[in-house]
């Protein structure tokens, strides 16, 4: 931290200073969760899509091997051979399994989901009270499991990273308006948000 800790009045500067840093983690912990959250949902989407699309694939191409008629197939207007067809869609099915081995989205998603998990466990540790005067042993013990844990996740990308922040403080405000106004609906939230950056 490179501000000077100060007093409020009766605390320590050192004790203020642990505060405001479990402040910082804490909500760092938030935001990469956040992250996290939005990255493991969008690779467990494109891991099913992905597996969907080979499964379909394979089906058309024993539905074509068995379907009785002639040997010339037209679809959307271009004619072939039949093997011509089985061909191109064995082809692109095999791409897509190689696509699915490399990427392995649905792994990805696993992973991203169990640091969800982990981030929400450390989460859970920052709301525990925090008794005056044990402030900066608190603060060391937190640290380091941050550290810890924060080393251990997976990777972040750098051209996702700053549209997934704003996506996860668009989230923070558009909470904090529908704290204050609980009648109102999150779509209607999210409108009042956007007017207020206009």
């Amino acid at each position: 931290m490179s501000d000077e800790p100060h007093s409020d009045g009766g605390g320590m500067p050192a004790e203020a200073a642990a505060r405001a840093e479990i402040g910082r983690q804490r909500r760092l912990v938030d935001q990469t969760a956040s992250m996290q959250s939005a990255l493991r949902d969008w690779d467990r989407a494109y891991g099913t899509t992905l597996v969907c699309l080979v499964l379909v694939a394979s089906l058309i191409g024993v539905a074509f091997a068995f379907a009785a008629g002639g040997q010339i197939v037209s679809i959307m207007g271009i004619r072939a051979q039949r093997t011509t067809w089985l061909g191109w869609l064995a082809v692109f099915t095999f791409a897509l399994t190689l696509v699915q081995l490399v990427l392995d989205p649905l792994g990805a998603g696993r992973r991203r989901a169990q640091a969800v998990r982990t981030l929400a466990s450390l989460k859970g540790e920052y709301r525990t009270a925090m008794p005056v005067g044990q402030e900066e042993e608190i603060a060391k013990r937190l640290s380091k499991q941050y550290e810890t844990i924060m080393d251990s996740l997976p990777e972040i990308p750098s051209l996702l990273f700053n549209r997934l922040k704003a996506a996860h403080l668009r989230k923070v405000e558009v909470s904090k308006i529908l704290s204050a106004q609980p009648g109102i609906r999150a779509g209607k939230a999210s409108r009042k948000l956007r007017k207020r950056f206009k």
